[in-house]
């Protein structure tokens, strides 16, 4: 949700809001990993009975995110 309340900015915006629309996504990142991290912390051994470790994990998820969002804002920007 909060990638389509940026991308959705941006397409209103323009190009003028890319620096704050960056930062506000990085944020609220950290964010994300803080609560997950502090408050869903028993889900995750789910995943490390499969082999996964929470650094692979958490690396892979919030990289994969960025990664969708800077693809839809290139997206975006194109097909303004």
């Amino acid at each position: 949700m909060i990638t389509v309340a940026c991308i959705w900015l941006f397409y209103k915006y323009g190009i003028s809001s890319y620096s704050a629309l960056f930062w506000l996504k990085i944020v609220t990142l950290g964010l994300i990993y803080y609560f997950v991290k502090k408050y869903k912390s028993k889900e995750i051994y789910y995943y490390q009975n499969l082999g996964i470790s929470k650094t692979t994990l958490w690396v892979s998820t919030l990289a994969i995110d960025f990664c969708i969002f800077i693809g839809s804002l290139i997206l975006t920007y194109h097909f303004r």
